[in-house]
């Protein structure tokens, strides 16, 4: 007898081996975590790059689809057993920027400012380097880039004052 891909036993036999992998998923994310980990809720889809700002006890997060966002926690988050869900709240939606992706971010606490890697994730047709201050969320300045692709990714020497910008 012929071995065939579509029989029961084959297809019993496929199901078995590619439930062990989903079950082992399944397993550790239910299971504790050995560190500490800060659960949200996000409305959006898919967060590109997050920071921690240790000044202000909050987490930075880029938005794929444009914009940044901020996840306080509080002062006495973690002393208790059940511990609340923080919320992300959206502080800058750049109506000059719309269609455009927020890759990467960093932190620069010298001059209080958050800079922000903007680039056209889909036509590669844009590229900008964008700076927000970390008190009012006042844009400082828009930089636009010239070269072609993807912008992958935003270094600050903490040293220099320019900001490093590597393009794919």
């Amino acid at each position: 007898m012929a071995f065939s891909l579509c029989s029961t036993k084959t297809l019993l036999f496929l199901l078995l081996i590619s439930a062990i992998p989903i079950a082992f998923i399944i397993s550790m994310e239910l299971a504790k975590p050995p560190t500490h980990v800060y659960q949200y809720h996000s409305p959006g889809f898919f967060r590109e790059c997050a920071k921690w700002d240790d000044l202000n006890r909050r987490f930075l997060v880029s938005f794929m689809e444009g914009g940044i966002g901020e996840i306080a926690v509080p002062e006495d988050h973690g002393s208790s057993l059940e511990e609340a869900v923080l919320k992300e709240v959206t502080v800058v939606k750049d109506p000059d920027l719309t269609g455009n992706s927020s890759l990467g971010i960093v932190v620069d606490r010298p001059r209080n400012r958050l800079l922000v890697a903007i680039s056209d994730v889909l036509g590669n047709n844009y590229n900008a380097l964008a700076a927000y201050d970390l008190s009012t969320w006042d844009r400082l300045f828009l930089t636009k880039l010239g070269g072609s692709g993807t912008l992958l990714s935003l270094f600050f020497c903490p040293f220099g004052s320019f900001p490093f910008v590597f393009f794919g």
